[in-house]
């Protein structure tokens, strides 16, 4: 009966072992490295989801229309603001 270890295969068991180590342990790392890349390229790239895109500032219109709604504004001051707008 043979001693060691590797099943009896010696070094070259060894040998085979750490290189399939080496292959394991270096696949996961190249696939920690491109998630990484994945998770923050579209900030790279300068994507911008939809719920953070600017929206346009309201127009001096809507500005008017939210204010006479929300009674800051009487009928008259309403029509008077309104016709200076154009």
């Amino acid at each position: 009966m043979m001693g060691g270890g590797m099943l009896g295969l010696g070094l070259v068991g060894f040998l085979v072992t750490l290189v399939i180590i080496i292959v394991v342990v270096g696949g996961l790392a190249l696939l920690a490295v491109w998630l990484v890349r994945q998770s923050g390229s579209g900030i790279r790239q300068g994507f911008i989801p939809a719920q953070v895109k600017p929206v346009d500032p309201p127009t001096p219109r809507e500005i008017l229309q939210a204010r006479y709604a929300r009674g800051e504004l009487t009928q008259e001051q309403y029509q008077q603001i309104l016709s200076d707008i154009g």
